[in-house]
Order: C-alpha cells, then structure tokens, then sequence
C-alpha cells in the first residue's frame, strides 16, 4: 500500500509542477499592440511587394496612385486604411522567424506603410491568409514573430496599379439629362427633353422627342441612359493616347446635355475582345466588355432606326 501512494504522491508532484510552469510560461504571451492610426492625417501609403512598388498620395481632389497620378479608386484606398487603424492581433503564431511557411518571405509579403509627411506613421509585413479564412498572418516593424491578425485583408492591398485607378469613366444623374444625340457614320439623331406642362412640374422621367415631335421607346431611352448614367470601364489602355484616338472616326458617339456636354466614343475592338472608348470626363483611353460596349451600341441603333430587321423564318 505505502509504494502504491508513493507513486500516486509522485504523480500528483509531476502534474502540479506541469501546471505551475504552463502557467507561468503563459505569463510571457503578451501580443503587443499595433501603433494607432488617424487615417485622415494620412497623405502617403505605400504597398511594397517584390516585382513593384505602389504609391499613393492624397491630393485636393482625392487619392492618386503612381508618379503619373492616376485617380485611385477612393473606395479601395479607405478599405487599405480601415485594416490599418483597426488591425487588432488576436494570437502569437512564431517565434521562429520560419516566414516562408506563412507567405512573409521577401517574395511574397506584402509591406504597408502610412505616412503624415515624410513620418511612417505605421508599417506591417501581410502574409497569406490562415486556414480560418477569418485570419491573415502579418509581422509588425521591427518584430520578428509572426501573428494572426482579425480579418481577411490580403486581397484589399494585393491589387495591380490598373486595379487601384478609378475606373468610373461617366457620371450623371439620369433624369438632369436635357438632350441626347446620337452619332454614327450613317446619321445624327437628336432627342430633346419635352418641357413638363403645368401639371407634371413634379415628374421625375423626362420624356424625350424627336425633332418631328414623335416619341422614342421610352424603355430604350431609359436603357441607354442607366448604362451610361454610372459607366465604369473594364481597363486602361496605356499603348494608345487619348488625342491620337479622337482624331479617327468613332463607331457611334453618344453627346448628353445638361448645361454641360458629356461624350462617350466608341471604337472598334482593341485586339483583345474588348471595344476600345474614350469619355469627355475621363483623361484616358479605355476599354469596355464587349456585352457592355454592344447593350449601349444596341440602344443607340434602336434609337437612330438602324436596328436591321430580324430575318423573316421560312414557313415550311
């Protein structure tokens, strides 16, 4: 009986010391906290990654990206500074510094810093995302381990110079429009905006008129105006200058009035399936889908009555 309780006395002694030191080596698990960040101080970010470097500054009139400063998708570089003042560590991963098993080797870490004027205001290192898919493994400035950060934010700056620029190429409020014209090689057409009577002051969908007094599909119109009203492009082209392209003849061009001109032109394809344009609101030549390119070609023919008439089906 005495061996049987010395045993369980030396068992109970090992256990005990198991737990005091798991304890106190808990202890040490202290996650540090990532610098605060004021996001409307911030007038530089940087993300560094190996093939380039991407830099934006913030201007007057909005964020630009790159040294030809190029309007930046604002949406996007609030969403980047949103993960920097929020980044909240939630578990120590590594000590071991083995970054390549957490994609925080120099091939493939992303590096952000904010600046306010020439002053880094904050820097991190993101690495892939971690299996929770709620996760992302980043490292801190002058840190050598490896943390789990909340969220998944690695594709929020993991983006091309082409993917950061504003592609919002057209902007109107639908019913403001006064007058349409539409321009193709074969004819001009015009619709004006009918003056409300008396009684329709209060109608928000202006109906349009040709010069005759005839109306136009009002469906069609309606159409045309809601693919351009907020029209975004699918890339820029960087090969071709804006005014070497306005010298050729368009496909169609579409003019809206309002007090101001806004004029959309359509090209042929650009040798990649897509329809080379240009836009009086934009500084840079660009290209649309095909389907988006061919809805708007196919609302201005209807318009113009250049649509060709479906065949005729044989009766056998």
């Amino acid at each position: 009986m005495k061996k049987e309780y010395l045993i369980l006395i030396l068992i109970i002694v090992i256990l005990g010391g198991y737990l005091v030191l798991k304890k106190e080596d808990g202890r040490h698990y202290t996650l540090p906290k990532p610098p605060s960040v004021d996001t409307e101080k911030i007038d530089r970010l940087t993300v560094e990654k190996k093939e380039q470097t991407v830099v934006f500054n913030r201007t007057a009139s909005g964020w630009v990206v790159t040294e030809q400063a190029y309007p930046a998708d604002d949406r996007k570089v609030e969403k980047m500074l949103n993960v920097m003042s929020g980044l909240t560590l939630s578990a120590l991963v590594s000590e071991k510094q083995d970054v390549a098993r957490y994609e925080l080797d120099p091939s493939r870490a992303l590096t952000v810093t904010a600046f306010q004027g020439d002053t880094p205001a904050m820097a991190f290192q993101i690495g892939k995302t971690a299996p929770t898919l709620n996760h992302t493994f980043v490292m801190l400035k002058n840190d050598p381990r490896v943390y789990h950060a909340n969220d998944s934010f690695r594709s929020v700056f993991n983006q091309s110079v082409d993917e950061f620029r504003d592609r919002q190429v057209l902007t109107f409020p639908e019913n403001d429009i006064q007058k349409i014209i539409l321009q193709t090689p074969e004819k001009q057409v015009v619709l004006t905006a009918r003056k409300p009577a008396a009684d329709e002051a209060k109608k928000s969908t202006p109906v349009f008129l040709y010069p005759d007094g005839t109306s136009p599909d009002p469906k069609t119109v309606s159409n045309l105006l809601s693919s351009l009203s907020a029209l975004t492009c699918d890339r820029f082209v960087t090969n071709t200058d804006k005014t070497d392209l306005e010298a050729s003849s368009p496909r169609l061009a579409v003019i809206l009035e309002n007090g101001t001109s806004r004029v959309l032109k359509l090209f042929g394809p650009d040798g990649e399936e897509s329809v080379a344009a240009i836009s009086s609101m934009s500084d840079y030549v660009f290209s649309l889908k095909p389907r988006v390119a061919d809805d708007i070609t196919s609302y201005v023919l209807d318009l113009a009555g250049l649509t060709p008439p479906e065949p005729e089906q044989s009766e056998e």
